[in-house]
């Protein structure tokens, strides 16, 4: 887990472009990264626990020269694994965007399922419109897992 979070708000800002909105998680929660042999931050990942027995994912970010090689996959199966080993978590969810396909896929390959959509979340949270691969963000999805 790491105490300076403020150093990795650029990190996490891949993830989610809103400053704002990540400043408003950031104090909360745990926060882990990912390094390599050389001690050079490859990703991290944001956790909170919003109910009892449910964790979520609030952020994970890869650096983009380490993306496409496994290093999120890495990153979030380890934290699965050491959510399984505390018997009072139940459950994973994530929230993304509609038009973040990548994470959509990502999430489901490892066995995440959509389990609500909240429409216009993006609409009236964000103060600018995102688009990612010429789609409008609009909805936020929620997508679950149990451990």
């Amino acid at each position: 887990m790491q105490k300076n979070r403020e150093a990795y708000l650029p990190l996490l800002l891949l993830a989610d472009p809103s400053e704002e909105m990540v400043r408003r998680y950031l104090p909360e929660g745990e926060l882990y990264s990912w390094l390599t042999s050389e001690g050079e931050t490859v990703g991290v990942l944001h956790l909170t626990a919003p109910d009892d027995g449910v964790v979520e994912i609030k952020n994970i970010a890869v650096r983009e020269q380490y993306q496409g090689q496994g290093h999120g996959r890495s990153l979030l199966e380890s934290i699965l694994k050491l959510l399984r080993e505390r018997e009072s978590v139940e459950k994973v969810i994530v929230r993304t965007g509609n038009s973040s396909i990548g994470n959509l896929a990502f999430y489901q390959k490892l066995g995440f399922r959509i389990m609500e959509i909240e429409h216009d979340y993006f609409v009236r949270e964000y103060e600018h419109p995102i688009v990612e691969d010429g789609i409008r963000c609009r909805d936020r999805l929620m997508l679950a897992r149990t451990l």
